[in-house]
């Protein structure tokens, strides 16, 4: 019985998020437009986070292998 009460509470919860969304239409709309640019933001500096990790193995990689080059000889 534990697991339809709690299915019927998160039906019951989206479907009162959903009556707030439709009513506070025009706030919620505000919102998200507001928030959209910093997502993007977000979503680009984690993307250079990445570029810039990646970079800097690929450098550390390329210098072993010329130190090693370079000791094999």
């Amino acid at each position: 019985m534990r697991g339809y009460g709690e299915v019927l509470i998160g039906l019951l919860f989206a479907a009162l998020g959903v009556a707030g969304i439709w009513y506070f239409q025009e706030k919620v709309l505000i919102v998200v437009l507001g928030v959209i640019p910093f997502i993007v933001l977000l979503i680009g500096a984690v993307f250079l986070m990445i570029g810039v990790s990646d970079v800097r193995e690929k450098d550390e990689d390329e210098l072993e292998m010329e130190s090693t080059m370079e000791e094999g000889e």
